[in-house]
Parts: structure tokens; C-alpha cells; sequence
């Protein structure tokens, strides 16, 4: 068994001064949650300063424009969780009188919260005995544990979640989340872990049988399918014509018109026999963006619109474009 009160004293002592620790109000504890899914903390700390300034409680997420918050978090990537965002804060609205709610069963009834953010929004926020398992808390835990199972597999990780809330039973929920979370952070590392610097040595497992690096055992991802575009930097004399995605992946982000395909050749002829007329006046460095599941090889082009528009484009002022939310995929293409 792991000796909590070291773990947690540990923590008093080298936690990171961030931002979000200074106030462990659950609507910024909510926000500083979701934000830090799949992101690094420092990508992270200019994003929660700005979006706490801008949004600072449930009412003005919920009053603010979509547009508007998507341009605020541009760049973080994995927009829908701000989507889900401003939804959970209208129902909190609409449900709640506007009292963020105080218990795991409300929590988890809002879009886009799970058993993880409600564990750490109860624990962290409401000082309530009740789990949080990140990858940084899987990571630690099958350490001391030598647990060497498959972590890809929701049963492995539903036992290590297991452990977490036996653990926490027995500790300060707020201490120990955090502290557990910031051990995987800064000692406990996929790779070259600290472990003379860990307050858990003594009872890792892993550490006494020489095999931190091995620990936790994750499979192989698939492989992410590669997608090839033609991509269309199309101008209007002063605008812009772009689109605004509808698909899951990037929704609600405003994108250049891009095609599937090999070359411009097979584009412009489709494009032709819709009636849209389109003249190439420059060809772009190619640029690659990775996704968690696919990549995306775009050739981009500098264009001119002739004739005809495509039902679901628009025209957006160039002037305006700095104002609009676009995906890190084409910001990344140099437009000038």
C-alpha cells in the first residue's frame, strides 16, 4: 500500500504554481479539465487565462457566441469539447437556476463530461472522495502496482480506476488528485522516469523489479489513414471564398475549399462541369497536418474565381478572415 500522506506531502512541496490551482472554483475547475484533455499544460495556460477573462462563469459561457468561442480556443484543437462546453453551460442555465451543479450524477449528465472530469471536479473543486483517472494517474499507478496488462483495453484501465477510488478513500480528495496527477507529470514520465526523486518508490513494483520503462504496456495504435487534398486558397478580388464545416471533425471551423484528390487537374474539370470556373495563379508549399486518426497531405493553391460558386461556400471579407475560427490544419498554409 502506498504511503498517501508522503504522496500528498510531496506535493505541498514541488507542486508547478499554474493558474488553474489558484482558484478551485468548479466552473474553472470544469474549464481548466477540459481544456487539459489531450493538450499540454503549457500549450494550455495562455488559452485558460484569456478564457477565464473573457468567460468568467457559467452565464457568460452560455450567453457567448459560437464563433466567438471558437476563435478564443483556436489552436487548442479538439473543438467539439468546446462545443459540448457551451451546452452543458446552457442546460447548467436552464436546470440548475445557473448553480453549477454538486454532485457526480449531475455532472455526469452534462455534454461532454465523463467519469474523468466529474472525478475531478469533485474532487478538486468539492473536496469529495471520488476517483480521477488520467493517463497520468494510469501511468503511476500500474507502476507501483506492476500491473503489466494492456492499457488500451477499457477493463484494464476500469481496474487501475478501481484502485484510484480505494486510494482516494483514504486521502485528502483534493490533495491527492492533484498530487497523483502531478507525480506522472513531472516524475513518473513515459520515459526516463525520476524514480529516486518518486515519493512512491519504496512500494513501487515496477521500480523494485527493474521495469519502469516497460510499464504500463500499451499495444500498437492502427495505423492513421492518410488523406491527400487539393486545397484552394480562392480569392474574389477583396474576399475570400471559404467554407464553414458541418462535419464532426473541425465543426463549426471555417476551412478553404479542399478536394480529395492527386492533382488540380481532376478538381478544376469537376468544378468546370458544375459551372464553376476557377484560374490556379500560384501553387503553395505542400503542408501536413496530424490528427489523432488520420493525417491530412495538402496542395495548396493560390486561385481566382471566375464564375459559379458552390452551394456551400461563402464570401468572407479578407479583412475579416483574422476574426474567423480556422482550424491549426489551414492556418498552417501560407496564404501570401
Amino acid at each position: 500500500m502506498i504511503d498517501i500522506d508522503r504522496l500528498q506531502g510531496w506535493f505541498l512541496k514541488h507542486q508547478r504554481d499554474l493558474p488553474f490551482r489558484d482558484d478551485r472554483d468548479p466552473y474553472l475547475v470544469w474549464v481548466s479539465e477540459v481544456m487539459l484533455q489531450q493538450t499540454q499544460v503549457e500549450t494550455v495556460i495562455p488559452f485558460f487565462v484569456r478564457f477565464k477573462t473573457v468567460f468568467p462563469n457559467v452565464r457568460s459561457l452560455s450567453e457567448s457566441d459560437p464563433e466567438v468561442l471558437q476563435k478564443l480556443t483556436e489552436g487548442l484543437g479538439y473543438y467539439r469539447r468546446f462545443k459540448l462546453m457551451r451546452e452543458a453551460a446552457l442546460m447548467i442555465m436552464r436546470d440548475y437556476g445557473g448553480v453549477f451543479p454538486k454532485t457526480y450524477d449531475d455532472l455526469i449528465r452534462l455534454p461532454g463530461i465523463g467519469e474523468y472530469t466529474a472525478g475531478a471536479i469533485m474532487s478538486i473543486a468539492y473536496q469529495k472522495p471520488y476517483a480521477a483517472t488520467d493517463g497520468n494517474v494510469i501511468r503511476v499507478i500500474s507502476r507501483v502496482m506492476g500491473i503489466k496488462d494492456d492499457m488500451r483495453i477499457p477493463a484494464n484501465r476500469k481496474r487501475i480506476n478501481t484502485i484510484n477510488q480505494a486510494w482516494i478513500m483514504r486521502a485528502d480528495p483534493r490533495l491527492y488528485t492533484e498530487a497523483l496527477m502531478e507525480l506522472g507529470a513531472l516524475v513518473c514520465t513515459p520515459k526516463k522516469p525520476q524514480c529516486e526523486q518518486c515519493p512512491l518508490k519504496e512500494a513501487c513494483r515496477s521500480h523494485q523489479q527493474q521495469m519502469v520503462e516497460s510499464v504500463p504496456f500499451l499495444s500498437k495504435k492502427p495505423s492513421k489513414t492518410v488523406i491527400t487534398y487539393v486545397t484552394l486558397i480562392l480569392e474574389d478580388n477583396d474576399h475570400y471564398i471559404m467554407r464553414k464545416r458541418t462535419e464532426q471533425l473541425l465543426e463549426g471551423m471555417y476551412e478553404w475549399p479542399q478536394f480529395e484528390a492527386e492533382s488540380s487537374t481532376g478538381v478544376l474539370a469537376s468544378l468546370s462541369a458544375q459551372g464553376i470556373e476557377i484560374e490556379i495563379t500560384k501553387t503553395l508549399p505542400e503542408v501536413t497536418h496530424v490528427f489523432t486518426h488520420r493525417i491530412w497531405k495538402m496542395s495548396p493553391y493560390r486561385a481566382r474565381l471566375i464564375q459559379g460558386m458552390d452551394q456551400s461556400w461563402m464570401r468572407i471579407r479578407k479583412s475579416d478572415l483574422k476574426d474567423k475560427p480556422m482550424a491549426v490544419a489551414h492556418s498552417k498554409i501560407p496564404i501570401e
